[in-house]
């Protein structure tokens, strides 16, 4: 087994990499290293890196240890130099003496070390860790405000068992002021204050203030556990986000009627709806959840967001009233021949309507093919503006593919006209859609595009596959 602390260079040098290693020797003979102890079988020191505050390093067995360089690996430079160091100045092994000292001379070097600064704080953490975590959690907020503090944060998610409950409490709300998501560190808290039997009425407050996923899942946990703390604060506030959760808590202690009633009572924008009728789906409550949701319809039926509800109306129970109202919304295919088929006779009278709402060339385009209404098409095709005609193309490639290759290379001219490389792939992709259709004519248009425009490397390189394969 290597000894530690090293007896020579061969101890530790085959254990870094070997530019560390010679950085650390370099910073050694430099003189970098201030100060070096021994306490056992860990060396402790200060080491001068480009920061005008010395680094400080500690190394164990194995070279397990840490340095305050930003270096994000371990061991760094500063612990080779310190080990360096240490093999030429072999300081004296501090433990023996300290074990040696008897109980008066121990507390007399403990109460004149306490005059240091720095001795004085890691006294007071040991002697008074709850004090010495809500300062830590003082300087948390300031260095929230400065935009920092995620490694604050960190140290004092390893003192959290030392905090007490009021103490950790003080953390999460802190935390909730954090600069940065500050969700993986409010888990570790809140399990550390549910852990502690924390009270409700402080998360509660916080969570009304700043919901939280985490907030809310502590909140779950400790109304599960203890429902008789939780339920009756819930009860007294009269906030949506209180509800909500007041109902999530009555599922979750199976409850299920009570939490019902409780969100009916809260039904009152379109949000509402959705969310209850997604509640009664996911408890197999079909038909209840499409007698809400055609409530909802009634209440809001021009809303966008209602489009879930529609969609579920359509599906469950497709009545022309779904589908219309659904079209109204979001005109598309499927519910226009839903209607043509449903309606019968009845449908002519509802056509001009609907294709009134019908904003997308695109889609009429696919309406008019479909009832072979060529005349509708013709005029169609004619006042459609050219931004429409990689779509109109798209629609009507099946049935009339040169009519849609014709469309094809216009909508490209007009791209490589802006003269931008990125309007240029735009004109390839269009070229690749006509060369489907007809190979020889998107060729040919590109070849043009070339003569036309014979400086623009930028398009030539563009065209550059399209034309490969051409005679």
């Amino acid at each position: 087994m290597v000894p530690f602390p090293p007896e020579k260079e061969e101890d530790f040098a085959p254990l870094f990499p070997e530019e560390i290693l010679a950085r650390g020797l370099a910073y050694a003979k430099e003189g970098r290293v201030k100060r070096v102890f021994r306490v056992g079988e860990r060396l402790l020191g200060e080491v001068q890196g480009s920061e005008p505050r010395p680094y400080r390093v500690g190394v164990g067995p194995g070279l397990v240890g840490s340095c305050t360089c930003p270096y994000p690996f371990f061991p760094c430079k500063h612990a080779a130099a310190l080990l360096y160091a240490y093999l030429e100045r072999r300081p004296e092994d501090l433990r023996p003496r300290l074990e040696a000292l008897s109980p008066e001379e121990a507390k007399g070097l403990l109460l004149r070390l306490s005059g240091l600064p720095e001795v004085a704080f890691l006294l007071k953490e040991a002697l008074f860790p709850e004090e010495a975590f809500a300062e830590g959690v003082l300087r948390l907020r300031q260095a929230f405000r400065l935009g920092g503090g995620e490694e604050e944060a960190k140290g004092l998610l390893l003192r959290l068992p030392q905090a007490g409950e009021r103490e950790v409490g003080r953390f999460i709300e802190v935390l909730l002021e954090a600069p940065f998501d500050p969700e993986p560190y409010l888990r570790v808290a809140l399990a550390r204050y549910l852990e502690l039997g924390g009270d409700p009425a402080p998360l509660l407050r916080l969570y009304l203030k700043a919901p939280s996923p985490s907030l809310e899942e502590a909140l779950l946990a400790l109304g599960k556990e203890r429902p008789e703390a939780l339920l009756p604060l819930l009860e007294k506030e009269r906030s949506p986000i209180a509800r909500a959760l007041r109902a999530e808590l009555l599922f979750a202690l199976g409850r299920e009627e009570e939490a019902l009633a409780l969100l009916r009572e809260g039904l009152h924008g379109v949000e509402d709806y959705l969310a209850f009728v997604e509640r009664l789906l996911r408890l197999g409550r079909r038909e209840e959840a499409l007698r809400y949701a055609e409530e909802a319809v009634a209440w809001f039926g021009k809303d966008p967001r209602l489009l879930p509800l529609l969609d579920l109306l359509a599906a469950h129970r497709g009545s022309p009233e779904d589908h219309r109202a659904r079209f109204l919304l979001r005109p598309n295919l499927e519910d226009y021949l839903a209607l043509k088929a449903k309606l019968g006779r009845a449908f002519a009278e509802e056509r001009p309507r609907l294709l009134r709402q019908v904003q997308d060339p695109a889609l009429l385009a696919r309406i008019y093919l479909l009832e072979e209404d060529w005349k509708a098409l013709d005029r169609l095709l004619k006042r459609a503006s050219p931004e429409a005609y990689p779509a109109l193309a798209e629609a009507l490639e099946a049935r009339l593919p040169e009519e849609a290759v014709r469309l094809y290379l216009e909508a490209a001219g007009r791209e490589v006209e802006k003269g931008t490389r990125r309007a240029y792939q735009e004109a390839a992709r269009l070229l690749a859609k006509a060369s489907r259709l007809d190979p020889k004519a998107a060729r040919a248009m590109a070849q043009n595009f070339l003569k036309a425009y014979p400086r623009r490397l930028a398009l030539k390189e563009t065209l550059a596959p399209l034309l490969a394969g051409g005679p």
